[in-house]
């Protein structure tokens, strides 16, 4: 039998206990690279034991969460009745009373999937708050059969950017966050990987790059990003050097590409991973990547949900963004363990770690993310970090000695 961490089983107490009070619809943060996965299949284990009618929907938004969760589940509960709904994984089993499914492929079959009292949405950041989402329409006909549905959601990020928390406001789907286990407490557990944040000599200018409903323009800081792709590929590769898996997030696909052209003029293994890869091809680079024939990916969107590489150990952030969520789904790419792998080094070119904090210790937990809004995202100007004059090293404001040099501020 398969032994919970102590942390894992502690979520899933939280949910149960939850319950008991008469709760709705909870909402559970964990980090990435924390086993949600594990937490989803023994939550889903122990309450069809308990109740042998529940039918249980697991809804996720790509196919690889379908499948890694479906395993997880299967090496728990080898004996349940479960199956997979997913046109990408080309399986459409409807009448298991567990069902893992992505929500493209079965937002308009709620009549075909019956009758579900239990709904669990692994990257539940992505369920927005209002309108004629897929999720919310799925919901909407699964309630129609089963009017007080329950609905639990996981996720490592619990901000929408623009709408504030999943668990606030009028109309929201979770009602509470009921248990919290974010990067440092990860770290600390010796769970996750240590990051290390590195100022850059480049910095992405963003002065004139406009901004709309919270977020910089996306064409705009495209541009703006492009403007120092030689220089921030050039650093790269000297921060790099005795680093294996290199992973570049970028400001859109026409900068993706350029980056990895740069990559390549410098005899550097590259490929690139955006929306419009088609899945076949998407799935041949990651499987390249991770066993070592790619030196970096470079990607537009693609990298902060679902992917899962062990083995990147530098990240390299093109792309300034706005949103906590987005900034800590980025540098949660760099967050799992894998052998021989120290820590994983962040080169922010983007001035993200200044906005919001250095990566191991950004909260976004409780009702306000500390020193955030009740939107989940900062200011262009905030400043949350400062810069070790020695080595540096990006540390939180109130440290008094860095972590990696040793040099000394003074203590005012």
């Amino acid at each position: 039998m398969i032994q919970l961490r102590d942390y894992q089983q502690a979520a899933i107490d939280a949910v149960y206990a939850y319950w008991e009070k008469g709760g709705g619809n909870p909402l559970v943060e964990m980090a990435t690279g924390t086993g949600k996965s594990m937490v989803i299949a023994e939550l889903v284990r122990r309450i069809c034991n308990d109740f042998p009618t529940m039918r249980v929907l697991m809804l996720v938004h790509v196919k690889e969460l379908v499948e890694q969760n479906f395993r997880a589940l299967l090496n728990l509960y080898p004996g349940g009745s479960m199956g997979i709904y997913s046109a990408g994984l080309g399986r459409r089993d409807g009448h298991h009373r567990i069902t893992f499914a992505s929500v493209q492929s079965v937002y308009r079959k709620a009549a075909a999937l019956g009758p579900r009292h239990l709904v669990l949405v692994d990257e539940a950041h992505l369920v927005p708050s209002a309108g004629e989402g897929m999720y919310l329409q799925l919901l909407e006909g699964l309630r129609r059969q089963v009017p007080d549905l329950r609905v639990v959601g996981f996720t490592a990020t619990p901000y929408r950017l623009g709408t504030g928390r999943l668990d606030d406001g009028d109309g929201r789907l979770f009602d509470e966050t009921v248990f919290s286990f974010g990067i440092r407490d990860g770290i600390d557990g010796g769970y996750l990987s240590p990051l290390i944040s590195k100022a850059t000599a480049a910095q992405i200018d963003v002065s004139a790059v406009a901004r709309s409903r919270g977020e910089f323009n996306a064409g705009q800081l495209e541009t703006a990003a492009d403007a120092i792709t030689v220089e921030a590929v050039d650093e790269i590769i000297r921060f790099g050097e005795h680093r294996r898996a290199w992973l570049a997030f970028c400001s859109g696909v026409d900068h993706a590409h350029a980056v990895r052209a740069a990559f390549r003029a410098r005899g550097i293994t590259a490929e690139t991973v955006t929306g419009d890869t088609p899945g076949p091809e998407r799935d041949r680079i990651f499987r390249a990547y991770r066993a070592g024939q790619i030196r970096v990916l470079t990607g537009a969107n693609v990298f902060t949900t679902g992917f899962d590489a062990p083995l990147v150990d530098l990240i390299a952030m093109l792309r300034p963004t706005l949103s906590t969520s987005l900034y800590v789904q980025m540098v949660g790419r760099g967050t799992r363990l894998s052998p021989g792998k120290e820590n994983c080094l962040v080169l922010d070119f983007a001035r993200n770690v200044a906005r919001h904090g250095p990566v191991d210790s950004v909260s976004v937990g409780g009702k306000k993310a500390k020193g955030e809004g009740d939107d989940g995202k900062v200011s262009v100007d905030s400043v949350r970090a400062k810069e070790c004059p020695n080595c540096h090293d990006l540390v939180a404001l109130n440290v008094h000695v860095c972590p990696d040099c040793g040099h000394e501020w003074p203590v005012e």
